[in-house]
């Protein structure tokens, strides 16, 4: 999979556009650092399946009988942790976005349910909302939560409903054009075996990117006070501005806050501003 797929520059670093939510932005900075981390770590492994040897000055104990076999079970543990960073990083995104005012219906109906509602359930239900309708990336992305929750609780067997599986499989053809031939049923089946591919989780990495670039283009980013006190709290940034505005003299603490705001939530600090600077300020 290409780093560039979720908007990372070669070292891992992001560059982001600022017609974009900080709840992208910071989506699309996870899941760059942690594609960027799975294809150094394949193009090592690659190495090692030929035959590379451990130099000396490599102070760890590593003597694996089978140089194939210990590429291949690495490469699967690590496409494994990727799957699973990947499905936090839309955790925290569908947590953003779903605090937005837009969605206090949504979150009403999952705080009524608070203890059956799972993560794979409110992504599908948000991601329905957002996009007012289905589409197979939908269930995609839940499949990517199935498939992390398989390997984190090796007990679980969560999965997919049959609409789900339905959607997928009709649209196999169109994923498999877009994709570079990903076959989706065979997915499908690796999932329920426990078999991730390299190939079936970069395209389903792939296709979660692209939901959520769909997503977040369809939300309204006229963010209002409560929605910008909420994104302070998921964020955790009020509690660092709490202390620069403890710390800082009035007449340079507009600037302190741009910096805090520049490091940490780019796309907040317009907002921030216009709701709370002058008090502050004056």
């Amino acid at each position: 999979m290409k780093a560039g797929g979720a908007g990372s520059t070669p070292d891992g670093a992001t560059k982001q556009p600022n017609d974009i939510s900080q709840a992208l932005a910071y989506f699309l900075e996870d899941v760059g650092s942690a594609v960027f981390c799975l294809n150094t770590t394949v193009v090592g492994l690659a190495a090692v399946e030929g035959g590379y040897k451990k130099p000396d000055t490599l102070d760890v104990s590593w003597t694996p009988r089978d140089n194939v076999i210990a590429a291949r079970k690495a490469r699967k543990f690590v496409v494994e942790s990727v799957l699973v960073r990947v499905s936090e990083a839309l955790n925290q995104y569908v947590s953003a976005i779903s605090k937005l005012s837009q969605f206090a219906s949504v979150r009403s109906r999952w705080a009524a349910g608070e203890d059956t509602v799972s993560f794979a359930e409110k992504v599908s239900e948000l991601a329905k909302t957002v996009l007012k309708g289905e589409e197979y990336l939908i269930p995609a992305a839940v499949l990517l939560v199935h498939w992390r929750n398989r390997v984190v609780h090796k007990q679980s067997r969560a999965g997919l409903g049959k609409r789900q599986r339905e959607l997928l499989i009709t649209n196999a053809g169109e994923i498999s054009s877009k994709y570079k031939g990903l076959d989706i049923v065979r997915t499908l089946g690796d999932f329920e075996n426990g078999r991730p591919t390299l190939k079936e989780i970069s395209s389903l990495i792939a296709m979660t990117i692209n939901l959520v670039r769909r997503m977040d283009g369809s939300v309204n980013k006229q963010i209002t006070k409560e929605d910008l006190l909420g994104w302070l709290e998921v964020f955790h940034i009020e509690k660092e501005l709490a202390k620069v505005r403890a710390e800082t003299a009035p007449e340079k603490l507009e600037a302190a806050i741009s910096r805090v705001f520049a490091s940490r939530a780019p796309q907040l600090f317009e907002p921030y501003r216009m709701f709370f600077i002058n008090t502050v300020v004056t």
